[in-house]
């Protein structure tokens, strides 16, 4: 693999003579650019200024030493990145491994046999090389493991919201509740303060958070008047039956869905069910659905009840607050009002919307 058009290569020694003597060497044996400086302090801008290939370098240098100059370098591009060649009258093996211990990748003594300086620069131009084609072969697998990891997660979001709307369709003509509900909770986990990656799990999660319903005969289901002692019992098992549908598995959006599934049935003083769980011991995402639910369902028209004005629905939560909702959660609620009016617009029943 010979050097190409495209290589540069930046000599840095303080005698001009030994400068022009690399430079026409290189250029006798191979088709590359070569930049030459005799002060050692404007290395680092070359560096940034030019695509460097190699730099050849000496080591006793007015103003910084080349050992100075291999520490500078390295800061900033390691052994791969910027091989570096040194070319020097200091001979011995202290000076040599010391120059390599500090990131040299090969070293020639003066004065130089111009063979050796061919043969030692083309070993390094191939290693050069060899990285660079590893160093765009990793780009190109990371850019094809990012668009296949996105196009899973895409696939993984639209069979999730299939399967949310599925269990929703038998009590909602719409499905809509649950996208409000999935978009509610993002509003409180971020007002909260949460994660990024947390409040977009609880965001995805949320809208399975009744999936069990599946499992709910009509009779009780789409019953328009009030649900007997039995009835409610039965209703209640929604919560345990949507857990057990979702079996865990490695995907932690299915498992913040199965704690929300199982929770957001919960209070906050422990009179909520199917666990009697109360306080800090009900998992966030099942405290934030719980508000986000139990304000849609208020705020929308059903089978068995009117749909409550806005304030209605807001002067409950405040009501229950402490009770079966977190306090806090209910500030946050409140103080994103405009947000949740918008998504409350955005995803009308009345728009049929469909979920993508």
């Amino acid at each position: 693999m010979e050097i190409n058009s495209s290589d540069t290569i930046l000599v840095c020694d303080d005698s001009l003579t030994n400068c022009m003597i690399l430079s026409a060497l290189v250029q006798d044996n191979f088709s590359a650019k070569v930049l030459s400086i005799t002060d050692p302090r404007l290395v680092m801008d070359k560096l940034k200024s030019e695509d460097i290939s190699v730099l050849f370098l000496d080591i006793e240098m007015p103003y910084l030493s080349g050992l100075e100059v291999i520490e500078s370098v390295r800061e900033v591009y390691d052994i791969d990145q910027l091989p570096i060649l040194i070319i020097s009258g200091k001979e011995g093996p202290e000076i040599c491994n010391s120059a390599l211990s500090r990131g040299a990748n090969d070293f020639i003594s003066k004065p130089f046999n111009e063979e050796e300086v061919i043969l030692r620069t083309r070993n390094i131009l191939k290693s050069y090389r060899h990285f660079q084609v590893l160093t765009m072969m990793n780009e190109k697998l990371e850019d094809l493991v990012e668009m296949r990891t996105k196009e899973l997660e895409d696939a993984n979001d639209s069979l999730i919201h299939c399967l949310a709307k599925a269990g929703e369709l038998r009590d909602d003509n719409t499905g809509q509740h649950i996208i409000r509900v999935g978009e509610y909770s993002r509003i409180i986990a971020q007002g909260l303060g949460l994660p990024k990656s947390i409040v977009t799990m609880i965001a995805k999660a949320a809208p399975l958070h009744d999936i069990g319903k599946i499992g709910i005969p009509d009779s009780i289901l789409l019953k328009p008047g009030r649900l007997t002692d039995e009835e409610r019992v039965q209703m209640n098992t929604h919560s345990m039956q949507g857990f057990s549908l979702l079996e865990a598995n490695n995907s932690n959006v299915i498992d913040v869905a199965r704690s929300i599934i199982a929770t957001h049935h919960e209070k906050w003083d422990g009179s909520g069910y199917p666990n009697n769980l109360s306080g800090e011991s009900i998992p966030v995402e099942g405290r934030i659905v719980a508000v986000a639910d139990v304000f849609d369902a208020l705020t929308t028209e059903r089978p068995y009840k009117e749909a409550w004005s806005v304030e209605a629905a807001i002067e409950l939560l405040q009501k229950e607050s402490g009770k079966a909702f977190e306090p806090r959660l209910v500030e946050v609620f409140i103080e994103n009002l405009p947000q949740v009016l918008d998504i409350k617009q955005k995803y009308s029943d009345t728009l049929g919307t469909e979920i993508v």
